[in-house]
């Protein structure tokens, strides 16, 4: 297979995110007419401004290209628009993958879209967040990081895989610590970078004994350089028979290593003090767009290159393969992140474990949809993407208004948000919607996210894991309550108002309304959604 010039169209959003990242870098060479703090401030604002208005056009022709609110008619008469609209829905959801290793289906779109739309959001929130020394940089490494997180979501080959998570991840560790004269931002990035760095080397080791099992079991009906693909990685396995010992430990390796990235127990240590020490825009952009990317790059791994290795028992309580491994990281994962996240008197450390035990109900999506009991793929598919798109938008909208206290009131505890009601009714409006989003309280989106993720998981047969969900979604109950506690109940520090900037007003404005309006009209996005069964093995 050869890259060809009709191919351009279908990786148009990320050749767009690179030359805008390009193109932000450069123009802030011509900001730099001052060193006050005014002129700061300001190239700053133009360079966040210049990355949002880029991003909302990305954004603007993912939409146009994926046909999901628009698709051009075949007796549309032509002229100029119409032909740059084909031209651009002709590079959409279809054909075969692009020379074997980056798929353009439905599944790439809508985590293109979920992707560029919450780095736009998290731009937003930066606009009036601290001033930094580099904005250029700043942004530049926020728009490589998504080129990378949309990459990793339509990879379909090992090695495009590891440059992906590559490109997504050390863009993210530079800007964790990027408040270098702040020793919680430095002692984060360093932590983040650590962990990362053995996670990646963990996730390259199971790579290399998958090729290792590919290329001692090759069958001459298979080229040398398709070794590598997930799709011929299932067919060598197929042959192999009951011989996969090799690639069993392999995948084991894999999971390990994407578990760190997205921070399931017992791979989740890094969290709380990376969540709470990076800057509040950057730890909402880790925690929702980098964790979407890695889920469904996991997603798409396990069930195109090892769809043979789910176990095809007829118990759940006997399955095999990696069904099993993620059923008891799905049950840790929601145990200990709920339980942890009880006694934390930060904020941010308790959106952390928050964001651990959400990482299990995700996980549950995918036990789900590998059971052999399931009969209903396409439900497990669609609450897993659901919960990922709804999820995403919640916690945008929760950091955005710690981000708000933290630059006003100067700390990010519990206790700094007492009486927000107060001092701002709005702005604790708009973050008791999240919080109670997040606590799956009905008729906000995050009941149905975990509503569908119970429902998909019942019918697989999963039946323990949905009581130990339920359980835990009442436990967190109480640390969500405490916030909601400490904005309308507890006593002010102070009777200073807290003013929101209108960028971030904007952002958590759209969230809040996306989480409401995704909750009374679930079918709308759910419409979406059902077309990802093109997915192999979907």
């Amino acid at each position: 297979m050869l890259f060809q010039l009709t191919d351009i169209p279908r990786i148009l959003p990320e050749i767009l995110l690179l030359v805008l990242a390009l193109l932000v870098l450069g123009s802030d060479i011509f900001e730099r007419w001052g060193s006050d703090e005014a002129a700061q401030r300001e190239r700053s604002r133009s360079a966040g401004s210049l990355t949002a208005i880029g991003l909302g056009l990305i954004f603007a022709i993912a939409l146009l290209q994926s046909g999901y609110v628009y698709t051009l008619p075949e007796t549309a008469q032509i002229n100029f628009f119409t032909n740059i609209i084909r031209n651009l829905q002709n590079g959409g959801p279809n054909g075969d993958t692009i020379i074997g290793v980056f798929a353009t289906d439905h599944l790439t779109m809508i985590a293109r879209l979920t992707v560029i739309g919450a780095a736009f959001l998290t731009t937003l929130l930066t606009l009036d967040y601290r001033p930094t020394g580099n904005p250029g940089e700043f942004y530049a490494l926020i728009l490589f990081s998504t080129a990378g997180m949309t990459l990793m979501a339509g990879a379909t080959e090992l090695i495009i895989a590891y440059l992906a998570l590559e490109l997504t991840s050390i863009p993210l560790y530079i800007l964790t610590g990027y408040f270098r004269e702040e020793t919680e931002s430095s002692e984060a990035g360093m932590k983040y970078f650590l962990f990362g760095a053995l996670s990646s080397c963990i996730l390259l080791y199971g790579m290399s004994l998958v090729y290792g099992f590919t290329a001692t079991t090759l069958n001459t009906n298979i080229a040398a350089n398709n070794l590598t693909q997930f799709s011929q990685i299932a067919q060598v396995a197929q042959q192999a028979g009951e011989n996969t010992a090799l690639l069993t430990l392999g995948m084991i390796f894999i999971i390990a290593g994407l578990g760190y990235k997205i921070g399931v127990v017992p791979f989740h240590s890094w969290s709380p003090d990376v969540y709470q020490g990076a800057p509040t825009p950057i730890t909402a952009f880790i925690s929702t767009a980098s964790k979407t990317a890695g889920f469904l790059l996991l997603y798409r791994l396990l069930i195109t290159a090892f769809p043979g290795l789910t176990g095809t028992v007829a118990e759940f309580d006997s399955f095999g393969g990696w069904t099993s491994l993620l059923a008891l990281l799905t049950l840790l994962t929601v145990i200990i992140g709920n339980l942890a996240a009880l006694p934390q008197t930060n904020a941010k450390r308790l959106l952390a474990y928050s964001s651990i035990a959400h990482a299990g109900f995700l996980l549950m999506g995918l036990v789900a949809w590998a059971s052999p009991l399931n009969i209903d793929r396409e439900l497990a598919t669609s609450a897993l993407l659901y919960y990922l798109i709804v999820y995403t938008l919640t916690n945008i909208a929760a950091f955005g208004a710690l981000a708000v206290i933290d630059v006003t009131v100067g700390g990010d505890e519990i206790s700094d948000l007492n009486g927000l009601a107060q001092r701002n009714l709005g702005l604790a409006v708009l973050t008791a919607i999240s919080v109670l989003s997040l606590a799956g309280i009905p008729p906000l989106a995050g009941f149905f996210a975990k509503f569908y993720v119970f429902m998909a998981a019942w019918q697989s047969g999963a039946y323990w894991l949905v009581i130990g969900g339920v359980i835990t979604t009442v436990v967190a109950l109480y640390y969500y309550l405490r916030l909601l506690k400490a904005m309308f109940i507890n006593a002010p520090i102070s009777t200073e108002p807290v003013s929101t900037p209108l960028a971030v007003n904007m952002t958590l404005i759209l969230a809040t309304v996306a989480l409401i309006g995704l909750g009374v009209f679930p079918n709308v996005i759910l419409q979406v959604i059902s077309q990802v069964q093109t997915v192999a093995g979907g």
